[in-house]
């Protein structure tokens, strides 16, 4: 590609799409992001991984220079009893989506936030950094080596268009820009939903449910003051009376994806608390019982044939390009991946066709693991997907670290 500065779109101003805004806009290149939701976003505190890709970025790109993620050594199996049983030592870095948003944030257009009261200066040789809330991207089309990003204002009503040299869809697994240059690809419901939530770690004691320490809602990594995280899969068939009931909220709104924190019906909560009584260790029935606002999301996972179009200026990346199911825990793993593979082609020192090869090759053994993890998770045998994976990593020599 071309090293004369750029003017950069980005589509979602997401973790996917300020981890690429904050990366081009330090190459010197100016960068719009377009986001659908509100500035100042809650995240439901939902938990994350910080994976090797995550933590190289923050390395060289964040300069707020603060700790971010609690140590986990590994995972530690327990069965009902809430007895250990087997224990996989993987250390990992345990952190919020909220820190993560905001620090990301305070680093591309300066926002201070509880979270990042005192964001860095902008940076001698930076583009110009714009954040760009409440605008809904409603096309993307290209002629003439220029790509136009059409948007509507969602606070205002008035449609507006950007003319770019690049664009970026980083607006996640549901992304418009994917639907505009490959309508057939579809997101499958893999059959089980994830319940999630989060309770204070003062308020604790010391079918397949995980948890682990994030920091807290101010972004504290203190012990007393973090959150202790969980997530709780549980088989539900989409054709069942039961999915329909889950998946509506206490408005009476049934949703696809997920139903915020706040937004689940009472009802349906205080059966599944019930029903956790009776399958879930003791600790956990503890978290369960102690949750204030839970949220819910229809696990699903899809992947696409193609990442880059119209003459290489416009990139699918994050979810946009592959939607992973929970259990490994890379989804913002791959986010940094694809960042930093990005900035090679821009530096050129690697070209977009391989940029692309590498990515969706990443996409598909991920996705592969993911579900072989999940099915055995919820006491299926996935030697196919296994098989399938093992192959794939093998013939492509790909180094895909397992999840929890």
């Amino acid at each position: 590609m071309e090293s004369k500065q750029k003017n950069v779109v980005i589509v979602g101003g997401s973790l996917a799409g300020l981890m690429q805004g904050i990366m081009i806009k330090r190459l010197g290149h100016d960068v719009h992001i377009l986001e659908k939701a509100a500035s100042l976003r809650a995240g439901q505190a939902a938990g994350i991984t910080a994976g090797p890709e995550v933590q190289a970025f923050l390395d060289r790109f964040d300069l707020t220079h603060q700790p971010y993620s609690i140590p986990a050594l590994g995972v530690q199996m327990i069965n009902k009893e809430s007895q250990k049983t087997r224990f996989f030592r993987r250390p990992m870095q345990m952190t919020a989506w909220s820190v993560l948003y905001y620090r990301l944030r305070a680093n591309f257009d300066g926002l201070a936030s509880e979270l990042c009261p005192e964001p860095p200066r902008h940076s001698v040789g930076d583009g110009r950094a714009i954040f760009d809330a409440l605008k809904e991207v409603t096309d993307v089309k290209y002629a003439d080596s220029v790509v136009t990003v059409k948007y509507q204002g969602l606070s205002t009503g008035q449609n507006g268009e950007l003319k770019a040299d690049m664009v970026v869809a980083a607006d996640g697994s549901n992304s418009k820009i994917r639907r505009a240059v490959l309508p057939g690809v579809e997101r499958p419901y893999a059959g089980y939903v994830a319940w999630r939530g989060t309770v204070p770690e003062r308020q604790c004691l010391d079918n397949y449910i995980l948890g682990y320490t994030i920091p807290g809602r101010n972004g504290s990594l203190e012990p007393g003051d973090r959150l202790l995280n969980y997530v709780w899969y549980s088989k539900c068939p989409e054709t069942s009376p039961d999915y329909a009931k889950i998946m509506t909220d206490k408005d009476g709104q049934q949703h696809h994806n997920t139903i915020p924190a706040g937004k689940i019906h009472p009802e349906t909560w205080a059966a599944q608390k019930l029903y956790g009584t009776t399958r879930l260790a003791s600790v956990f029935v503890e978290l369960i019982e102690k949750t204030g606002d839970p949220f819910i999301t229809a696990v699903s996972d899809n992947i696409v044939s193609q990442a880059v179009f119209f003459d290489q200026r416009l990139f699918l990346v994050g979810e946009s390009l592959s939607l992973f199911r929970p259990h490994t825990a890379l989804s913002t793993n791959q986010s940094a991946l694809h960042c930093l593979l990005l900035e090679q082609v821009l530096t050129r020192k690697m070209n977009a066709s391989d940029w692309e090869k590498v990515t969706l090759r990443y996409g598909r053994a991920n996705r592969l693991l993911s579900n072989a993890l999940g099915s055995f998770g919820l006491g299926g045998w996935p030697l196919r997907e296994l098989g399938q994976y093992l192959y794939e990593v093998i013939s492509q020599k790909i180094c895909v670290p397992l999840g929890i």
